[in-house]
């Protein structure tokens, strides 16, 4: 029994090409890659590895390295939830990595091109990748909403391609949500200075139908948040005085070391 995901790629024209080939591989290691990224907080393209390739119908069979099965089933789980139709992303499936899943809509176009991808956990079926990828993502993709606000956690991963961005991993839901910043030197060195700290960051954040955040655009408010050790700390059964009765919010915010907003 193959161990690992499985990809068969089913030929329109009872032949795969090599570039069709070339393009599903592509497609199919950003869909691992980013997965990876969302439960490991790793980006490693050494986590993945071929473990079996066989024809007529090009059979691709991938596994961790180590042997992390947590990561190969969210995969097929998240890949099944999301052709069968949803709303809701898939857990560790963030916006990134359903655009590119999304993407995979061109290996169903045109005269060279597959029927359909065949998608196995451990060898049993778990989904089929199809023309119909794009609308069953934009299905997840615009059921959201937006508001305005602001979110904590710890920034990662700045990218300074146009538009640039960085990744913050959010405290409340755990996720990794892409926020896009100004093109400006200002903002670049600003961002490079908070890498790796626990930030606030304040803008339009757009959500997921189920309330996880999954980017946030127009910053309005950037700033270091790491809490001050040297404040007292909450502890259960504490009394707070009667400052902290007037503004809770204010009290609150003192505690976490983030000051007044």
């Amino acid at each position: 029994m193959p161990q690992g995901l499985t990809f068969v790629i089913n030929p329109e024209a009872g032949v795969v090409s090599v570039d069709l080939f070339h393009r599903a591989i592509g497609d199919i290691n950003r869909l691992l890659l980013g997965a990876h990224y969302a439960i490991r907080r790793e980006k490693s393209a050494k986590h993945w590895v071929i473990k079996g390739l066989h024809s007529i119908s090009p059979t691709i069979v991938v596994d961790s390295l180590l042997g992390d099965q947590e990561s190969v089933s969210a995969i097929g789980r998240g890949l099944q939830a999301v052709t069968e139709g949803t709303d809701r992303p898939p857990e560790f499936f963030t916006e990134r990595e359903l655009e590119n899943l999304k993407r995979m809509r061109r290996l169903f176009l045109g005269k060279d091109k597959a029927r359909s991808i065949t998608v196995a956990v451990n060898d049993d079926y778990a989904a089929e990748i199809g023309v119909d990828i794009a609308e069953k993502v934009d299905q997840i993709l615009s059921a959201g909403y937006s508001n305005l606000g602001s979110l904590t956690g710890r920034m990662a991963d700045v990218n300074l391609h146009n538009p640039p961005t960085f990744t913050l991993w959010e405290r409340v839901s755990r996720a990794p949500v892409r926020c896009s910043f100004p093109n400006e030197s200002a903002w670049k060195a600003k961002v490079k200075d908070l890498l790796e700290k626990r930030v606030m960051v304040r803008g339009s954040i757009r959500y997921f139908v189920n309330g996880v955040p999954r980017s946030v655009s127009s910053i309005a408010e950037l700033r270091d948040a790491t809490p001050d050790p040297t404040l007292p700390k909450a502890y259960f059964g504490a009394i707070p005085n009667a400052e902290a009765a007037r503004d809770p919010a204010a009290f609150l915010n003192s505690l976490r070391g983030l000051g007044r907003e």
